[in-house]
């Protein structure tokens, strides 16, 4: 399924099955979502994933913003049928789903925010080294995001290496593409008199080890929406729905 600038990867149940729709982060693709879609879709719901314009499959020319990739969000939900819809963004993506809120979509029913922070202010170190050495930075972030569990044993799940999974999502990006999303992220300026009034519930989904998005910002952030609760996975760092898809998974579902 295609959407003019966006890549959209649609597994539909009945006419009537709510809507769950995965926005991804920075340098990554759908299949960030991969334990995520096949999960829900079998739950009885119908799942959207995405290649954002410049990554995974989709060649449309990369954005600069967040409001710019919001405007394509809010362009795919104006085109869909479903009166129930939720929203689950991870990183960047959870950016991308805050601005969204704005719209105040009666379709929409609840937000989830994985790995997120206002302002999502990024490492100096990290702005400048994706910007003139985009592999180095993936690795460094890479390095950064995931708890020294996972990045001892691989992961919990059997079969997967998950440093070289992210890595090689991260790496099929184009050139500059990091430096772009990680500037939008860094950029970022949300309206804070509007989130105020967004009565949309929100849940945010933090690990207790996530150096890029720390679980203090999460807990600012979570203080901030009108009507948000927090929950922590323990031993996880920034690539939640890869490292612990499992909890993930359960507090989505608890939280619908």
């Amino acid at each position: 399924m295609n959407n003019s600038q966006l890549q959209v990867y649609f597994k539909k149940n009945t006419s009537k099955s709510p809507l769950i729709i995965f926005i991804h982060g920075a340098a990554c693709d759908h299949t960030l979502w991969l334990y995520q879609t096949r999960y829900f879709f079998n739950k009885n719901f119908s799942v959207i994933s995405m290649d954002l314009p410049g990554h995974g499959k989709n060649l449309s020319k990369p954005l600069n913003s967040i409001k710019e990739l919001s405007n394509l969000i809010k362009k795919l939900i104006k085109r869909l049928p479903n009166k129930e819809i939720y929203l689950v963004g991870h990183s960047m993506g959870s950016l991308i789903c805050l601005e969204t809120s704005l719209a105040n979509f009666r379709e929409i029913k609840k937000i989830f925010l994985i790995g997120t922070s206002y302002p999502m202010q990024v490492n100096k170190s990290l702005l400048l080294k994706s910007k003139t050495d985009q592999d180095l930075a993936i690795k460094d972030m890479i390095n950064w995001s995931l708890s020294d569990r996972i990045k001892l044993n691989g992961a919990n799940l059997i079969g997967l290496n998950l440093p070289n999974l992210i890595n090689v999502i991260m790496s099929n990006s184009r050139k500059g593409l990091l430096y772009k999303n990680l500037s939008a992220c860094n950029n970022f300026i949300l309206n804070k008199n509007k989130i105020e009034e967004v009565k949309t519930p929100f849940t945010i989904i933090a690990g207790s080890n996530d150096i890029m998005t720390s679980k203090k910002n999460s807990e600012i952030l979570n203080g901030m929406l009108f009507n948000s609760n927090l929950e922590i996975i323990n031993n996880v760092g920034h690539f939640h729905p890869l490292e612990s898809p499992l909890e993930v998974n359960d507090i989505i579902i608890k939280n619908l």
